[in-house]
């Protein structure tokens, strides 16, 4: 069965308005009280729960406008890093940019072709195999796989970019 994420919004950078299935990009700081798990350079969330073992999935509703990137981070993903945080060896994720194009975000990134703009998307974690999975949720089709090796937990991950950017859980 899927995993019922919930959004940390301890994670959420301030640019970001969350409730515990939904996130937004809002522009202006509005949540008080920093927290040392809490993102200051880029736009993004963790998920409540992390993993450490077994196999996962979550879908995620990413909505028509924006700017955003779905996956999954390591639980040390660097939380001062801005855009470059993406291009790291913690952090596995599809990345809708400004112009439409699709992104697998990972140390080395590659341009990943669609055939239709996605609007709901299945996130597949396979902790023991080291693999994250994307599939377009309305047919299943797959979209992207990432190998690694997973050494500490695994949390959800979400990044909103611009005004519009509506992630949904």
């Amino acid at each position: 069965p899927s995993e019922q994420v919930t959004l940390d919004p301890q994670t959420a950078n301030l640019n970001l308005v969350v409730d515990h299935k939904t996130v937004s990009f809002l522009g202006g700081k509005v949540t008080p009280r920093d927290t040392s798990k809490r993102f200051t350079g880029s736009p993004s969330v963790l998920g409540s729960q992390g993993f450490t073992s077994g196999r996962h999935y979550w879908e995620v509703n990413v909505g028509t406008e924006g700017s955003w990137a779905v996956g999954v981070a390591l639980e040390s993903v660097p939380r001062a890093a801005c855009f470059s945080l993406l291009r790291s060896e913690k952090v596995w994720a599809l990345h809708l940019d400004w112009d439409g194009q699709y992104t697998a975000e990972c140390q080395v990134p590659f341009q990943v072709l669609v055939w239709e703009k996605l609007q709901k998307i299945r996130v597949c974690l396979d902790y023991d195999r080291g693999r994250v999975t994307f599939y377009n949720a309305k047919d299943m089709t797959q979209i992207l796989q990432f190998k690694a090796t997973f050494t500490e937990k695994v949390f959800p991950y979400f990044c909103l970019w611009s005004r519009g950017s509506l992630i949904k859980l």
